[in-house]
């Protein structure tokens, strides 16, 4: 699927680009190029005139679908488009180490910062069938182009999130879309079937684009400076235990509530009121909640499932801070995840990737240097 297939708008009028901006490209072929390029490509799939553009389809050479489109008037290229049309793990997708079928929503907003920009002419996510398609877009900085982002959650992996997360299944939706199709365009020719009004995401930034060995190495992390007394808690509760309400507030939790209320039953052991409840969900699976003692209202922790295998936890009594370990099965890779937990709310604070997946048979406390 391509972003073309998508667009509700035909994009008609003539549009003169400046052959200057060449940075951004798709697998050798760039932004600005002239159309003769195209022929290192071979015969074109498939090619579909619209209005002053035209659109070629390729198979390049990594399996992906590629459509590139130039103006008729100037012969000059437009919107550069590579899309992954399996479910499975693909090739790199060009920019910052992003991969096909691999490289989830919620990693693509970690890394841009944000969620990107918003055209309000379309919705940011969209229904085929019973696949979910969700749209980031982002400026490229010191250019007039835009870089797009799309993800998908198949129509098996949308039941499983709905069946595993009910009411929460949305909450969970960025970890289980994958990237499947970037792309950059012309920022002119994007808004001619987009429209001109957006509206930007809170901490939203601008990205650059360069190719993979070109992109500065980052220096490494040093996970142990992240402390729990950095994020105290400044009341630690110790009055009557208060059990969640099954039946009205909390019933979302109710297939787990003989758990739920057993693990309760002791005395808070995080940020101050809540009991850690990690209830098991198959080999190498689990899923974990927060009960507050103080009001008996359940929370889900973030992360946990098939997605996060080998789920280690790490908290205390006086701190909103808390540290995950998990497996990436499919990329056979470690992570620790830190996160804050504030007045009922969920904030990430750094995702780092810690070796093979092997390494999640380490403690955190191994593994946090």
């Amino acid at each position: 699927m391509v972003l073309s297939a998508i667009r509700l708008s035909i994009m008609v009028a003539t549009l003169s680009v400046a052959p200057d901006a060449v940075a951004q490209s798709i697998q050798g072929i760039h932004l600005g190029d002239d159309k003769s390029v195209l022929q290192r490509l071979g015969d074109p799939v498939q090619t579909k005139s619209d209005g002053s553009f035209t659109t070629q389809s390729y198979l390049g050479s990594d399996r992906t679908d590629l459509n590139i489109t130039y103006e008729k008037q100037s012969n000059q290229i437009v919107a550069l488009e590579a899309t992954w049309p399996r479910v499975s793990i693909g090739p790199l997708a060009g920019y910052g180490g992003l991969t096909f079928g691999k490289t989830s929503l919620e990693e693509i907003r970690s890394q841009m910062g944000s969620k990107g920009i918003l055209y309000t002419s379309q919705s940011p996510v969209v229904l085929l069938g019973d696949s979910i398609t969700v749209f980031s877009y982002f400026d490229i900085s010191g250019t007039d182009s835009v870089a797009a982002f799309l993800t998908s959650i198949s129509g098996s992996d949308a039941a499983l999130l709905k069946s595993s997360f009910g009411v929460n299944a949305y909450k969970n939706s960025p970890e289980a879309a994958k990237l499947r199709t970037i792309g950059v365009f012309k920022r002119s020719y994007l808004e001619k079937g987009q429209g001109t009004k957006r509206i930007f995401d809170i901490g939203y930034r601008e990205i650059p684009w360069s190719p993979p060995a070109m992109a500065p190495k980052q220096a490494a992390i040093s996970l142990a400076r992240i402390k729990p007394g950095q994020l105290p808690v400044f009341r630690q509760y110790s009055g009557p235990k208060n059990f969640p309400d099954f039946t009205g507030r909390d019933r979302e939790f109710s297939n787990f509530r003989t758990r739920i209320t057993e693990g309760m039953g002791g005395d808070p052991s995080f940020a101050g009121e809540y009991a850690v409840i990690q209830i098991g969900c198959g080999t190498g699976c689990s899923i974990a909640y927060l009960g507050n003692s103080r009001t008996g209202e359940v929370f889900k922790v973030p992360v946990g499932g098939q997605n996060n295998m080998y789920l280690s936890l790490q908290y205390q009594l006086d701190s909103r801070l808390l540290i995950s370990q998990w497996a990436d099965h499919n990329a056979g890779k470690c992570f620790i995840q830190f996160f804050d937990f504030n007045d009922g709310e969920w904030t990430e604070l750094l995702k780092h990737e810690v070796g093979s997946r092997d390494d999640c048979f380490k403690t955190i406390a191994e593994n946090v240097h």
